[in-house]
């Protein structure tokens, strides 16, 4: 047993930053009674964006894509008077030894593990510090898609056919029309038969597939699930009208925080994107700090790296490294002889894309399921259902999402 006052400190708490949370906070029922875990989120909860096409169209659904965050760590705590801390805040500057928030607090860490994620448009993020705020801005898209006739979904990889298919699926009678700006739907990384099996299985729900078109998106306008009819024009002329629109096209990450730590080091520690550069044991890449690991959207890792399964892959590896140092004492002397784990490399190469509740397409051991009823049969069992987030809740205490 240590009985080394150990401080770690997680920001951001989604799919990788709940994993590293607990694995680390268990070492306090484990040898180190004194080792302390503050996780950090802008939100007062987790929210299972998977699930958020889904949402769109089942209130009750969307309902329960959120978690609190302020019990996560309470299973893990040696006594009644909690160590462990959930602190409701946005990251600004992150230095050698401390962090700073929006709120104006300082922290101290031992180690410090970044897993901001990274920002994508509504509903693939909820823009609403509290619980009850997220559920209300889900409720209401539910509402406003129910009350269009006419749907525009712009961005043809998964996140856009499964909103496509979810509204034609439900909605037999309004206009759902998805606009790619490739050859063809989903990840090019994948399998010509899978998107060609999203394109006729979307067809079969009625949704208007358009191929080859950019849309030409004006700077001011907000897709933020809003009625708010209006008429877009594509590079190609044609125009495209419609009452409620998503975009489903990119991801933005939030780094800003690194600046201070840049100017401090005399180095660039991120990217052009903005994601910030990493060693093959997922910690920081600058020698002056290894006990900073980055994990999940935020990391420079390729974006094959970067689905879900991957991330939770990515909190695996940095957890065991993190937890080995701590068991080597490296936040109380330097070690020199520590052999960490490496990431292997790998991609995902498995997807499977839910297209309604009972259509689907799937690759697997690289083999597609377009057009075949196989593709069907195993997403609606295997995601369709509930879009994992029965196993997201099995990361919480109960009911954290009641």
């Amino acid at each position: 047993m240590s009985t080394r006052e150990i401080h770690v400190v997680v920001v951001g708490v989604s799919t990788a930053g709940i994993s590293v949370a607990k694995k680390v906070a268990a070492l306090a029922k484990d040898g180190f009674p004194n080792l302390r875990v503050t996780i950090i989120d802008k939100n007062e909860y987790t929210y299972h964006s998977i699930g958020a096409p889904r949402g769109i169209v089942d209130k009750q659904f969307g309902r329960s894509l959120f978690f609190r965050l302020d019990t996560l760590l309470a299973p893990f705590e040696v006594s009644a008077k909690p160590k462990h801390r959930f602190i409701q805040a946005l990251l600004t500057n992150v230095n050698s030894k401390t962090i700073e928030l929006n709120t104006g607090e300082t922290l101290a860490f031992d180690y410090l593990v970044l897993a901001t994620g990274a920002a994508n448009s509504f509903p693939g993020n909820v823009n609403a510090p509290t619980l009850e705020d997220g559920r209300l801005r889900m409720a209401q898209l539910h509402e406003n898609v129910e009350a269009a006739n006419n749907v525009l979904v712009i961005g043809g990889g998964a996140v856009g056919v499964e909103i496509a298919g979810e509204i034609a699926d439900q909605y037999p009678n309004k206009q759902v029309t998805l606009v790619h700006s490739a050859s063809r739907l989903l990840p090019l990384n994948f399998k010509e038969g899978i998107s060609n099996g999203a394109v006729y299985k979307l067809r079969r729900l009625g949704v208007r597939v358009v191929l080859n078109e950019r849309i030409n998106i004006p700077a001011d306008i907000q897709f933020d699930g809003a009625v708010r009819p209006m008429t877009l024009v594509g590079r190609s002329g044609r125009e495209y009208t419609s009452d409620v629109q998503f975009l489903a096209t990119g991801t933005k990450v939030y780094s800003e925080y690194m600046a201070s730590l840049e100017k401090h080091l005399g180095t660039t520690l991120r990217e052009k994107n903005g994601t910030i550069k990493v060693k093959p044991t997922l910690q920081l890449a600058s020698d002056a700090l290894p006990n900073i690991f980055v994990v999940g959207d935020v990391n420079s890792l390729p974006a094959g790296a970067k689905y879900a399964v991957k991330a939770g892959e990515q909190a695996q590896l940095a957890a065991a490294n993190l937890i080995a140092m701590i068991s080597a004492g490296f936040d109380n002397a330097k070690v020199t002889n520590l052999v960490l784990q490496n990431w292997n490399g790998s991609v995902m190469n498995m997807i499977a894309v839910p297209i309604g509740k009972s259509l689907g397409v799937l690759q697997a051991s690289g083999i597609a399921f377009g057009k075949s009823c196989v593709g069907d049969i195993v997403v609606s069992r295997v995601k369709a259902k509930d879009y994992f987030v029965s196993k997201t809740a099995k990361e919480f205490p109960p009911n954290a999402n009641a």
